[in-house]
């Protein structure tokens, strides 16, 4: 947040005086202190310093550009809101955006050329939530997490899976859920997946992960199976098991033991993981379907190789990236790509999955296209058992209670 001890301050980096000046006065009537640059190293010295609210940018410095400054502007971690002022394609403004939230300036927006000073003005009092706020740093560990440590841990029954919930978009309804690997270590803290899993594949470990995560999921499953005969959990497959020919046998077993049938389980594979050794992922897969299992090709999108996965592989479901998915409703570029995601899960009989849905607005609007399920945290982060199982009671009885009272009214 601003600190109330100053006034709130604004860095204007532009090459035309003119419009310099147009914004510093409109900053000066909403009692700001505007400050002004007018090539690259004025306004790099002057970031450098630091202690602005607000910076505008335009892109085109003369003989450099807006871009640089604003890697160098995510390079010293607390971020201002940054407009960006532009007479380009509209499509590069959003890219340009995109790429400055990606280097870590998670305020970011902008704007076209000529400046409409309307919607300057809301850009210059709107803050959200997390301005200023510092990007977080790696976790600190007492030392470095070692293979040794992750098997003592997975012998000591530390990890285990959260579950997060994928609701059907039209009803409402809980259909099923992700199984998402945790670590909860009495010595290194809560470790994230990006940590631990990369070390159990190296370690070797990851298959006696995955199998647990497996056991464990499809037990929670055979109980709201017994509520509803369509529910469906969700378990991810690493690349190293892609090759092991020998998991379709292995998953078999497992839901034999837990009496649960093929249907109610999904594996998802990453497009990048399934394209690795196309042979050997389309053995494990084929088998795994032909045994009933679905299929969810995850992270949809995000590689170069989507629709030859699609065309090749034996999925059951598509699940369109959090990526394209958080900001479809304010990026046309994004809702395109969602809009797409849909029609091609569609065209290949595949259930389409929204992953990353945050609010009611976008819920709406992803049901409006004909997304079939979605999952995020504007439904739930994932849990444990018992707190899935609960939260699972409360939705569903809000939602069939709102259907009901839906019917009524017509």
């Amino acid at each position: 947040m601003t600190d109330l001890a100053r006034p709130t301050r604004v860095l204007v980096v532009d090459d035309d005086p003119l419009q310099g000046a147009v914004i510093s006065s409109l900053c000066r009537r909403l009692a700001y202190e505007p400050m002004f640059a007018n090539c690259f190293q004025a306004a790099a010295d002057q970031i450098v310093s630091g202690g602005f609210d607000f910076i505008t940018i335009d892109l085109s410095l003369g003989d450099r550009d807006g871009v640089e400054l604003l890697r160098l502007i995510a390079d010293h971690g607390r971020a201002p809101r940054v407009i960006v002022i532009s007479g380009c394609d509209r499509r590069i403004l959003s890219a340009t955006v995109r790429m400055a939230r990606a280097a870590g300036i998670v305020d970011a927006v902008s704007l076209p050329k000529p400046i409409d000073l309307a919607s300057l003005r809301e850009a210059l009092i709107l803050k959200a939530s997390n301005q200023g706020s510092l990007r977080p740093g790696p976790t600190q560990r007492p030392r470095p997490i070692t293979s040794e440590d992750l098997l003592r841990g997975f012998e000591r029954n530390e990890l285990y899976p959260a579950f997060q919930p994928k609701v059907h978009l039209a009803t409402g309804q809980v259909v099923g859920c992700e199984a998402l690997a945790r670590w909860d270590s009495p010595t290194f803290g809560a470790v994230a997946p990006d940590e631990f899993i990369p070390l159990a594949e190296q370690s070797g470990l990851i298959k006696s992960i995955t199998l647990q995560m497996l056991r464990d999921s499809v037990r929670m499953a055979r109980h709201f199976l017994e509520l509803d005969r369509s529910f469906e959990v969700a378990v991810n497959l690493s690349a190293t098991l892609l090759s092991d020919t020998s998991i379709p046998e292995e998953i078999e077993k497992e839901l034999e033991e837990a009496d649960v049938p093929a249907q109610a389980l999904i594996i998802e594979v990453t497009e990048s993981t399934a394209m690795t050794d196309i042979a050997r992922a389309m053995d494990v897969l084929l088998r795994l379907r032909i045994k009933g299992v679905g299929i969810s090709i995850d992270d949809f999108g995000t590689g170069y190789s989507s629709l030859a996965a699609l065309a090749r592989m034996p999925f059951s479901e598509l699940k369109i990236d959090r990526s394209f998915v958080k900001e479809c409703l304010t990026d046309a570029d994004m809702w395109k790509v969602v809009s797409a995601s849909v029609a091609i899960a569609h065209q290949y009989d595949m259930k389409a999955v929204a992953e990353g849905i945050e609010d009611a607005e976008t819920w709406r609007a992803l049901d409006e296209l004909g997304c079939d399920i979605g999952q995020g945290y504007g439904f739930a982060r994932a849990m444990r058992r018992d707190a899935f199982d609960e939260w699972c009671r409360h939705w569903n009885r809000q939602h069939s209670l709102a259907i009901t009272s839906e019917r009524h009214q017509a």
